[in-house]
């Protein structure tokens, strides 16, 4: 089951045209005579994901995939080509059966680590990064979880897409997701705030970790059949991916100057050095496409998948 929400002019044929047999649920978060609407709209994705469980709570499929939406987006795995369709099509149900709970970002920044401390002194807040700090205070995990111990700090990769097991979601009550609907639909805060609020509290909803930041490596290959061969060996491809990044980039600042003499460096001359960048750019593009490719092969074995799972799990004691 996939479950999202869109605005009442936002059509997103995409889903149905990508997975014509998956069983879906998409609310029209401002249409309350959709056949799927919320109570109000409000807390961003959180109010559609809670209103889903509430409705469904004794009816639900062994996996429930929660998703924004849109196809694209800066936040969605960018091995995957930041593309929904195919964060859908590669998960691993398997994975989520055995976690309960899987956060299907891969990449810890923005989110891990030690991303919110609920204490952090306000001279130390830091809003440009971290907007919703201000407004995850101790009161509101007290308000949200009234008889949890307050955690030091929450964190989880962003942007609240996750897969949850019909029995994982069953541990809480269905009391607990009223009480929490019922929360944010109180709440003094700002829709843009209370979602952000949820954001960084599934984690702890589904799972009890106030901190889930599994390893990219991990989360790639047992999560999505990518498979490099262990942490250090992804790291090397997202380094040479960070090669091409910058070749590119001086490409880009070599076309400028072409059109734009003024902006040469002393003593070069006009076109000078740019099939250097577009040759280094290519071959590294060339090897990344490759060992991409030897990644997935290597993911279909799941003996490997396994071997990278059992990896982390050996670093975690």
């Amino acid at each position: 089951m996939l479950v999202a929400g869109r605005l009442k002019d936002q059509e997103e044929p995409w889903i149905e045209e990508e997975f014509p047999d998956l069983a879906t649920t998409i609310y029209v978060v401002d249409d309350p005579s959709a056949p799927y609407h919320v109570p109000a709209n409000k807390g961003h994705e959180a109010m559609v994901y809670l209103t889903y469980i509430i409705d469904h709570y004794d009816n639900l499929t062994d996996t429930t995939m929660f998703f924004h939406s849109h196809r694209y987006a800066w936040h969605i795995n960018s091995l995957l080509d930041a593309d929904n369709a195919q964060v859908i099509r590669r998960l691993s149900h398997d994975r989520v059966a055995r976690v309960g709970y899987f956060n299907t970002r891969c990449h810890h920044d923005p989110g891990c680590p030690d991303w919110l401390q609920l204490d952090r002194p306000e001279v130390d807040w830091n809003l440009y990064a971290k907007g919703e700090e201000k407004f995850f205070t101790r009161q509101v995990w007290k308000e949200i979880f009234p008889s949890e111990r307050i955690p030091p700090v929450v964190s989880q990769p962003c942007c609240a897409q996750f897969a949850v097991s019909k029995e994982r979601i069953r541990l809480n009550p269905l009391s607990q997701y009223i009480h929490i609907r019922d929360w944010l639909l109180k709440t003094p805060l700002e829709d843009e705030h209370s979602g952000r609020v949820m954001e960084y509290s599934w984690q702890y909803l589904f799972a009890r970790q106030a901190q889930l930041c599994p390893r990219m490596d991990t989360c790639y290959c047992d999560g999505f059949g990518l498979c490099f061969g262990g942490a250090d060996k992804l790291d090397a491809w997202m380094m040479k991916l960070k090669q091409r990044e910058l070749a590119d980039d001086e490409i880009a600042r070599l076309k400028e100057a072409d059109e734009d003499p003024s902006k040469l460096q002393p003593g070069v001359e006009a076109g000078e050095g740019g099939e250097f960048w577009r040759r280094r750019s290519r071959r590294l593009e060339l090897e990344l496409e490759k060992e991409k490719e030897e990644a997935f092969a290597r993911g279909d074995d799941i003996k490997n998948r396994q071997i990278e799972e059992s990896s982390e799990v050996s670093r975690e004691n």
